[in-house]
């Protein structure tokens, strides 16, 4: 349980965070200097992710044609940003996302001795082939009635 008084946020008193189903929950500030409940990714189930994402694009990489292994890409890229995208945690979707392509395009690259992409034709590739936008899919912030 985490416990939080006004008092001691100007005392300075550090309130430790938990993790729980993938994120960490943790107190934090809204502009204005309410004290609200703040939601981010958990780096250790980040890490793992991006971890299985390599041993994912390794595997793949001669089993299958470029389209194909860039849809399945695609649609794993989706289920992570519908799951992770939380009001307060676009940042670290963004990270996740840009850090998993980039793993993409060095296993593509390994697919012969011979250089499949270079970064340029890569983002052209990607332009023609967009990958699913990070977006909030879950607010957590009530809107305010008009």
């Amino acid at each position: 349980m985490v416990r939080f008084s006004k008092n001691d946020s100007k005392q300075g008193i550090k309130q430790e965070g938990f993790d729980f189903l993938g994120f960490t929950f943790y107190l934090g500030r809204t502009r204005a200097g309410a004290i609200i409940p703040k939601i981010k990714s958990c780096g250790k189930r980040i890490r793992s992710k991006l971890k299985k994402v390599n041993d994912w694009c390794k595997g793949m990489r001669n089993r299958h044609e470029l389209q194909t292994i860039w849809k399945r890409f695609c649609i794993k890229l989706a289920g992570h940003i519908r799951y992770y995208g939380v009001s307060f945690n676009i940042r670290a979707v963004t990270n996740f996302v840009e850090r998993a392509v980039h793993m993409m395009f060095k296993w593509l690259n390994r697919r012969s001795q011979r250089k499949s992409f270079t970064w340029d034709k890569f983002e052209l590739y990607v332009q023609a082939h967009p990958l699913p936008k990070v977006k909030i899919w879950h607010s957590l912030i009530k809107p305010k009635a008009l």
